[in-house]
C-alpha cells in the first residue's frame, strides 16, 4: 500500500496529482487548505482520492489559531500575535479500505468528528 500525502494550494494541482498517480499508489490526499473536501472517490485505476482532508485542531478558531486575533489582523492590517485556540477539537480525515494483494482502494469515507472537551 502506498500513499501519497500532496501539500499543494491548488486543487488542480491535488486533481492532476491524484490522476497521474491512479493505478501506481492506493490513496492520494491532498492537505494544507485545512478545509476538507466532500470529493472522496475512487478512481478507475484503484487509487482512492479525497483534495483535502482538512484540519485537525480547535474548532472555533481560524486555522487552530484565536479568532479575535486573527479577525483584527484582518481589519487593521497591524502585526500581531496569534495564540492558539483552545476548546473542543476537531478532527478531519479518510479511511480508506486497500485490498491487501492488489494494493488497489476498495472503499474511502471520509470523517469529520468534534471531539467534546471533558
Amino acid at each position: 500500500m502506498l500513499v501519497v500525502d500532496f501539500h499543494a494550494e491548488a486543487t488542480s494541482e491535488k486533481i492532476a496529482m491524484g490522476r497521474a498517480l491512479d493505478g501506481k499508489v492506493s490513496f492520494v490526499v491532498g492537505t494544507h487548505t485545512h478545509v476538507q473536501t466532500a470529493d472522496e472517490t475512487i478512481f478507475d485505476g484503484g487509487t482512492a482520492y479525497l483534495t483535502d482532508a482538512g484540519m485537525c485542531g480547535p474548532d472555533v478558531s481560524v486555522l487552530g489559531r484565536q479568532v479575535d486575533s486573527v479577525v483584527w489582523k484582518f481589519r487593521t492590517g497591524l502585526p500581531t500575535r496569534f495564540p492558539i485556540a483552545g476548546g473542543a477539537v476537531r478532527l478531519c480525515g479518510a479511511i480508506v479500505d486497500v485490498d491487501e494483494e492488489s494494493g488497489r482502494a476498495v472503499a474511502i469515507k471520509r470523517f469529520n468528528r468534534l471531539l467534546e472537551e471533558s
